[in-house]
């Protein structure tokens, strides 16, 4: 009994049922947004594909420069241990 009235203007009215964004173009605009989505798409695989590739270059870069590092280590060992037992 003492709650605050409520207005009548909280509620809104019941709208029309929405449609999808595709219903409301004509045949050549979903043509056109056809074809714009499906560029969009290539566009996105060969830059998924791009950075796929670079990545594996950069991986491969780092092995190689770790390979290398370790056999220029061993290499030195190998060499310090040769003047050790040389003298």
């Amino acid at each position: 009994m003492c709650s605050s009235p409520k207005s009548s203007g909280s509620r809104r009215p019941r709208s029309a049922s929405s449609k999808s964004l595709a219903e409301s173009f004509s045949s050549e605009q979903r043509a056109h947004f056809t074809q714009v989505a499906n560029q969009a798409e290539q566009r996105r695989a060969q830059r998924l594909a791009t950075n796929k590739r670079w990545k594996q270059a950069q991986a491969d870069k780092a092995n190689t420069l770790e390979i290398h590092k370790t056999s220029e280590q061993s290499k030195s060992l190998f060499a310090w241990v040769s003047q050790v037992f040389a003298h």
